[in-house]
């Protein structure tokens, strides 16, 4: 007989008993749910035999209409997001008839008529493009980059940021855009003023947040882990020497990476940047069965994949060429650009567009990148 001290504590040997109680209790519920289970199994074998389960087809591969995709209404987007548009003032209106009447040629206009030609000499047809794509993309009035007693003039800081986005916008467009690898019949839509500020002049700083903000990382342009959409192991990938493939984004672990996982979580944090960015998931752009694949197994090719690709080295362009040569009024406040800034949850910005004019080649123009930065092999079936 043992002569140690119990050290039992009160209750013990209660509450033991209540956790057996509890597991016989669990371990018969799940022998109910297991016998459940096996019943709505056998119904289901049942109703495959008749033909009758058709509404429970499980679709394990995304399908897309890509000819098909369709851009979300501008106006719609804007009044669900309550931005408040600014209609072009009577006292602007007044001002322009003025100086219209006065100049029918334009006067000092450096950039609309360089890339959409000679139409873009007349006064008219600038204010008409003027009020539709900057004006209306902005969501401002004339007097916000004007001098009203003359137009010509550059005495508003914004014109000349406005000026400079212009030729961002022609350039990136030619380059970038009119270059996206897509199939026979989808149509292409290219940046405009609308597509980035989507109804507000100052659109893109670091206050603003998208709607999840916590798991999206948007303020400041970055990511979870530090990550950010523009960083020094991203910029200025170079083509492979041997095969003179560029990437513009190659986050791939070999025998010789560092043992730790930081990057797997940037390619993660980047690819949930992208689903969350464009409304997606991860079947839009992937194979399940092998997510390095461009092909799925029935052999259609994956073009959002080769999309999404080609659109990285389109943002790595702006952060590194255009973004820096801007001249922001407060460029400390301004986030870095991402797949976000456009598409705003849905695969084609809501201010994309596929009516605008479009814009030629200029062998001068008046803004420069500010380095060259190869376009990638274009991947296509």
């Amino acid at each position: 007989m043992s002569t140690q001290p119990d050290t039992t504590p009160p209750g013990a040997i209660a509450v033991y008993d209540e956790r057996q109680a509890g597991i016989l209790r669990l371990e018969a519920f799940g022998l109910v749910a297991v016998s459940i289970a096996v019943l709505g199994l056998v119904i289901f074998a049942f109703l495959l035999s008749k033909g009758l389960a058709s509404a429970f087809t499980y679709r394990a591969e995304h399908t897309y209409n890509y000819a098909g995709i369709q851009m979300t209404d501008i106006n719609a987007y804007i009044q669900a997001k309550k931005v408040q548009i600014q209609p072009i003032s009577a006292e602007a209106l007044t001002a322009y008839n003025e100086w219209a009447s006065k100049n029918p040629k334009t006067v000092n206009v450096q950039v609309l008529n360089q890339y959409l030609g000679d139409d873009y000499n007349n006064t008219g047809t600038i204010f008409n493009y003027m009020a539709v794509y900057v004006s209306g993309g902005l969501g401002v009035s004339c007097e916000y980059c004007h001098n009203l007693q003359n137009f010509a003039a550059y005495d508003l800081p914004q014109k000349t940021t406005a000026k400079n986005m212009l030729v961002m916008q022609f350039e990136v467009n030619n380059k970038w855009v009119n270059n996206v690898p897509r199939p026979e019949g989808q149509p292409l839509y290219q940046i405009q003023c609308a597509t980035c500020h989507v109804g507000a002049p100052k659109n893109w700083n670091k206050t603003l947040k998208a709607s999840n903000p916590a798991a999206f990382g948007i303020e400041g342009g970055g990511l979870p882990y530090g990550y950010e959409m523009v960083d020094e192991q991203l910029l200025k990938t170079r083509p492979d020497p041997q095969t003179g493939e560029v990437n513009y984004y190659k986050v791939t672990a070999t025998k010789d990476t560092p043992a730790g996982l930081d990057a797997t979580y940037r390619n993660q944090n980047q690819m949930y940047h992208q689903t969350v960015a464009l409304g997606v998931g991860c079947d839009f752009c992937h194979y399940g069965g092998y997510f390095a694949s461009y092909y799925v197994e029935n052999g259609s090719f994956k073009w959002p994949k080769a999309q999404a690709r080609h659109m990285i080295g389109m943002v790595q362009d702006l952060a590194i060429n255009w973004w820096p040569q801007m001249q922001f009024p407060a460029p400390e406040t301004v986030a870095q650009p991402n797949c976000y800034m456009c598409h705003r949850g849905y695969v084609v910005p809501p201010g994309a567009s596929n009516t605008a004019p479009q814009p030629a080649q200029v062998s001068s123009p008046l803004i420069k990148p500010l380095e060259e930065l190869p376009l990638p092999k274009p991947i296509t079936p």
